[in-house]
């Protein structure tokens, strides 16, 4: 006798949810169109886990499936995905879910996107594109089996036996991005990495591919660090797995200094620590302007890694420079002069302009650079507080 997942599902289903997936279910009885459950949301389901989002897998063309909802029920398509074949569909009570059509995908080179083809296909062949064989459970949400589980890969055994197992011995070197997914699962369900998968993880990271994009890989470190859980970056350093961004992640830092940090901080800071070290290309990671500066500016930070006591030398040091770039090079350092800097000298602004200096009968040029450094160092020691005392100060100039 099968596995029965009807009262878990009407148990854990979002009240919301039961009136529409009820609706959608009786329009795919009428046109013979099989939907399914699939992957995250069984598992979690067989766990007892709370749902997410709700994604709905449509053994033939989602978008087609997602116009004959929208000609039939109260509800409105809001966005398809031409090259996966899927539909976001909003019903009358707000409720938003994704029906995806079941597919196959090959992968042209490794660490890119795959290419999709045969939609439509059997829900086999759809499961066994995927990465874990705990996410490839899946159930049929009508038709005579309806809620029995259904399981080509024994994702049922090795979600019973707390295990992280990979689906094929090429899928690291399809997507090492997995290898982080691989971890994330690990930590997140407090599972253990098969035997095998643990070897092919291994095997990979004794030499990964060189010059491959690396951004589906950073997006799910990112991902990664968002697990409430300790000891993350451990298992980073552990397994390995900083190999795929260098050979020489930072590793000299205190976990207390981490704590007043927001998420997406944190985040950006690990990722920091894996690749300051080593040499990378940042079209390999697609960084964004704002990554690609901060990072620059840590390098620039610890290339002039030289002791600098005098209050005015600590301003130049940190002025202009990103706050999280200051922040993590003192992560690293801990060099107290970003304290000083932090807690007093960065609030130091000279207020005068080229207008002020103009007004006091000086020209423009390049003495106007000198007369705004001369009045900051006045500043720093104390000496000038107020704009008027500036303006007091710049006026030698104008003699």
């Amino acid at each position: 006798m099968g596995i029965l997942l009807e009262k878990k599902f009407k148990k854990f289903i979002p009240e919301l949810y039961k009136s529409v997936i009820d609706s959608a279910v009786d329009v795919a009885q009428q046109n013979n169109i099989k939907l399914y459950l699939i992957g995250g949301a069984v598992r979690d389901l067989i766990l007892g886990n709370p749902f997410k989002d709700i994604d709905i897998t449509v053994e033939a063309d989602a978008i087609n499936f997602a116009n004959v909802l929208k000609s039939q029920l109260n509800c409105k398509i809001i966005s398809v995905q031409e090259n996966l074949r899927t539909a976001k569909i909003e019903f009358g009570n707000g409720v938003q879910i994704d029906f995806a059509s079941t597919r196959q995908e090959k992968y042209i080179a490794s660490g890119v996107l795959p290419v999709a083809f045969n939609f439509g296909c059997e829900l086999e062949k759809d499961v066994k594109r995927r990465d874990f064989t705990i996410n490839t459970l899946a159930f049929l949400l009508n038709g005579v089996d309806k809620y029995k589980l259904i399981d080509y890969c024994e994702g049922f055994a090795d979600l019973k036996s707390g295990k992280i197992k990979i689906l094929h011995s090429k899928s690291f070197i399809d997507d090492p991005s997995r290898i982080i997914r691989a971890l994330k699962f690990m930590v997140r369900l407090d599972f253990k990495l098969d035997s095998n998968t643990q070897k092919l993880m291994k095997d990979y990271l004794s030499e990964p591919l060189k010059k491959i994009p690396l951004e589906r890989v950073k997006n799910e470190l990112f991902q990664y660090f968002e697990i409430p859980k300790k000891g993350l970056y451990k298992y980073i350093i552990d397994y390995k797995v900083y190999k795929l961004f260098g050979n020489n992640p930072i590793t000299k830092f205190e976990e207390k200094d981490l704590s007043n940090f927001k998420n997406e901080e944190l985040q950006f800071i690990y990722f920091a620590f894996l690749v300051l070290n080593s040499e990378y290309e940042e079209e390999r990671f697609n960084l964004t302007s704002r990554e690609r500066k901060i990072l620059d500016e840590i390098k620039q930070l610890l290339a002039n890694d030289i002791q600098v006591k005098d209050d005015f030398e600590i301003y130049k040091k940190y002025n202009q420079k990103q706050e999280l770039a200051i922040k993590i090079y003192y992560l690293i350092t801990k060099d107290e002069t970003v304290i000083r800097y932090s807690n007093v000298l960065s609030a130091v602004k000279v207020l005068i302009n080229g207008d002020d200096l103009i007004k006091l009968g000086l020209k423009p040029s390049k003495d106007f650079s000198l007369i705004f450094e001369a009045v900051l160092k006045e500043k720093l020691k104390g000496k000038i507080k107020s704009k008027e005392e500036e303006i007091n100060f710049a006026k030698k100039w104008s003699r």
